[in-house]
């Protein structure tokens, strides 16, 4: 009988971390057995509602413009604006949360120490239907909505096989006439980076309307809540990154 992780997630904006109410007991189980393929599905269940509860607690609006959003659209007068935010410009929800998925990604991979590492290790984009498909091994943990490249903006989002190269987990947004940092509302590169080739990455949002579009100029974009969890997920090299029609 699959004996269920359970996943106690505290709404973020109380101040309480995610934590685990229990786990299974680790017992080493030989890839492509029947308790493995048990314990793939448990950490299946365990992400889903981590996500979820995510989702449910507003982590999204932490680094995002808000469902209106309020962004000017000349460039200039964005940099302008995050100028006159000065240098000193912080966002205390945004580091603590950003502090809480590190400890939840420390007890979630200690947890399922018993399963192969990385807990992800590959990747499938599906650029058609907007989808990113999070796997173990062979199974299939989670799919999430993303959006991807549009060559009318940027550049289409290469199709091919590549690996994580590293997380970049306080992403800075650099522009020619200035930096935006981590946690402003206009930096698009929300709440965590993944690059996996060149300078093409996964990364969150400051617009969660972008979602589900050909919309960016090259780079996968993905919601907030869950590129917290991936880049607890994924390792360098050893994540496969596949980009597809």
């Amino acid at each position: 009988m699959l004996v269920a992780t359970a996943v106690c997630a505290a709404p973020l904006g109380q101040g309480h971390a995610p934590v685990f109410a229990s786990l299974s007991p680790v017992q080493d189980a030989p890839a492509d057995t029947a308790a493995y393929r048990a314990r793939i599905l448990e950490l299946s269940y365990a992400l889903r509602a981590f996500v979820d509860s995510l989702h449910e607690a507003g982590v999204e609006e932490v680094f995002t413009l808000g469902l209106g959003g309020n962004a000017p659209a000349d460039p200039l007068e964005k940099m302008d604006q995050v100028r006159r935010s000065g240098i000193g410009f912080s966002n205390p929800e945004a580091d603590r949360i950003s502090s809480e998925l590190q400890r939840w990604g420390r007890a979630l991979r200690w947890g399922f120490r018993d399963l192969n590492q990385p807990l992800v290790s590959r990747i499938v984009i599906r650029k058609k239907d907007h989808t990113a498909i999070w796997y173990h091994q062979n199974v299939e943990l989670l799919r999430t909505e993303i959006a991807v490249g549009n060559p009318l903006i940027g550049k289409a989002t290469p199709e091919g096989a590549y690996h994580v190269l590293y997380v970049d987990f306080r992403p800075i947004s650099r522009w020619i006439r200035g930096n935006v940092p981590y946690g402003h509302e206009y930096n698009p590169y929300g709440a965590r980076q993944i690059p996996f080739f060149q300078d093409w990455t996964m990364h969150g949002n400051n617009d969660a309307s972008a979602l589900g579009k050909d919309i960016s100029k090259g780079c996968v974009r993905f919601h907030n809540a869950e590129i917290l969890v991936l880049a607890e997920l994924v390792l360098a090299v050893r994540t496969r990154v596949d980009v597809v029609p």
